[in-house]
């Protein structure tokens, strides 16, 4: 062997020094857990994002898995509880397409950021990405019911949607399957008191399969008309209020009479008439009001108002309701005392003797006149005779 050369000594160390400083760089998590103290504490993570890395202009991938579990290892415990925390980790899972061509591809998954003490272990350790060329262009969007069931008792009109159209961004062999796009809207979640609903917007191929796409905007809101059972019910007034001093009952009277109620069959099939509030308070003379007719979320009152007419009525005063009984005896009496001077009969006992009494006196004036004649002449007869003698 060639006898080492003294002054190539110091180049050989600085060489090596350089090649440690490499390795232990490149090696950094597994000399740091090697070296590490017995006590090394683990701790599993699920749902970390994996953020992939790629020409978003030029771009569009799909197909791969969006989270993945990751185990952490470390012997200091005060780091590894900063990286298991999501509000205070500072790794990341990356997916680097750097160099891929447009294709299908596996790519392997690595931890950026991570903490040199903190070993990680990704589950899976790779995924399957779609590369496309970015393609956009707008479409309709039509309005559909996801489902049939929950339906019962409700009827679902016509729907649209604002706005009509989206921008749709995905591949550019995706975008040629695209059959349709649409808004979809669970039946369920409608009701009666609302006439929209926020949805978000699909794309479907052909067999009705979603597709992966970017829409802008994301979600679009649904008009729809419930075609809601109708049904004619009567109105009655309900009285609110203390009545006012002279006031003795109110007439409350409603027009219209009846109103038409819209909703579904089960809540219309409840309702036989509804009660309008009506408040007296204060009320002493006639008044007219506009009365909204109570409804609920669960049914529609056509018209929604009422015209009320209010009509107080006065208690009748003691005093006059004494004088129309006096008024009454003085009747009676005038009647009685006619009836005895006609006929020269005592007081009836009763109206009715009185009456009767009355009757008999004028159906005989001739006899009760004849008789007074007679009786004069006969005292004119006596008194001459005492005269003569």
């Amino acid at each position: 062997m060639k006898r080492l050369n003294k002054a190539n000594i110091p180049s050989l160390l600085i060489s090596l020094l350089f090649s440690l400083i490499l390795f232990f760089n490149v090696n950094s998590q597994t000399v740091s857990h090697f070296f590490s103290s017995d006590t090394n504490y683990e701790e599993a993570i699920q749902n970390v994002p994996v953020t992939v890395q790629y020409d978003q202009k030029k771009y569009f991938v799909h197909g791969f898995t969006n989270t993945v579990a990751v185990k952490l290892s470390s012997a200091n415990r005060i780091q590894l509880n900063k990286e298991v925390d999501p509000d205070t980790r500072s790794f990341t899972v990356v997916a680097d397409l750097a160099g891929l061509s447009t294709g299908t591809h596996e790519v392997k998954l690595q931890t950026k950021n991570l903490q040199n003490s903190i070993v990680a272990t990704i589950e899976p350790k790779t995924v399957t990405v779609t590369i496309e060329k970015r393609a956009t262009k707008k479409f309709e969007v039509t309005p559909v019911l996801s489902t049939t069931a929950g339906q019962k008792n409700r009827q679902i009109g016509e729907m649209s949607v604002e706005p009509e159209t989206v921008e749709v961004t995905t591949g550019s062999e995706t975008l040629k399957q695209i059959d349709r796009v649409i808004a979809a809207v669970d039946p369920t979640r409608l009701s009666a008191s609302e006439d929209s609903i926020q949805s978000q917007v699909q794309a479907l191929n052909a067999n009705g399969e979603s597709l992966p796409v970017q829409v802008s905007p994301q979600n679009v809101t649904v008009d729809f008309a419930m075609q809601k059972a109708t049904k004619q019910v009567d109105l009655y007034p309900i009285q609110q209020g203390a009545l006012p001093e002279g006031v003795e009952s109110y007439k409350i009277s409603l027009n219209p009479t009846k109103v038409t109620i819209s909703g579904t069959k089960e809540t219309l099939n409840g309702i036989a008439s509804i009660g309008v509030p009506i408040d007296v308070h204060q009320v002493t003379e006639t008044v007219k009001k506009t009365v909204t007719i109570p409804t609920n979320k669960n049914y529609k009152v056509t018209p929604a108002s009422v015209n009320a007419q209010i009509d107080p009525v006065e208690k009748k005063s003691g005093a006059a309701a004494s004088s129309q009984s006096a008024s009454n005896s003085a009747d009676a009496s005038t009647v009685a005392a006619t009836s005895q001077s006609a006929s020269g009969l005592r007081p009836a006992q009763n109206p009715n003797s009185v009456i009767t009494s009355t009757s008999q006196a004028a159906s005989k004036p001739t006899h009760s006149t004849k008789n007074s004649s007679s009786t004069s002449a006969t005292e004119m007869s006596t008194t001459e005779t005492m005269q003569t003698n």
